[in-house]
């Protein structure tokens, strides 16, 4: 998934993070607050948030490093997210889960990749190649228009 902007879904208030998915027509879309959505909407991060220098040393002291992270719902449909670790000391976890505007504060600062589960695409992405309903409905009629009752 690649990150293509941020944008308001209802006027002052609410930001969502659009996510585009790489060589593909998916495309979902993750809420975000004020604060990450002008992190996100920044073109380089001059000043990154301290959490991330912080948690990058923490994991690499455990000697691990962050991988990706990931998008999914839950169980019952929620968007859910987690950083995905190396971690090759035994007893460490290798997945930790996040809140999804913060994966994506992570991926974005240190130009990790970013994953979305087919799961999340299937129940919450847009099918941007996907013809829209209408179209398909006047493709249909121009269809039916130009049948001959000898087909039918």
């Amino acid at each position: 998934m690649s990150l293509m902007g941020v944008r308001s879904t209802v006027p002052d208030s609410g930001l969502v993070a659009v996510l585009m998915e790489d060589g593909g027509p998916g495309m979902i879309t993750v809420p975000v607050g004020a604060r990450d959505g002008l992190l996100l909407s920044t073109p380089s991060h001059n000043r990154p948030p301290s959490w991330v220098p912080f948690l990058t040393a923490c994991v690499d002291a455990f000697g691990s490093a962050i991988l990706r992270v990931e998008l999914d719902v839950d169980a019952d449909g929620g968007l859910c997210a987690a950083a995905v670790l190396d971690a090759a000391a035994p007893g460490l976890p290798k997945v930790v889960p996040c809140v999804p505007s913060d994966a994506l504060i992570l991926a974005d600062v240190l130009s990790l990749p970013m994953l979305a589960t087919d799961a999340l695409l299937r129940l919450r992405g847009i099918d941007l190649g996907e013809e829209a309903l209408q179209q398909r409905m006047l493709r249909w009629r121009r269809e039916l228009d130009g049948a001959v009752s000898e087909d039918a």
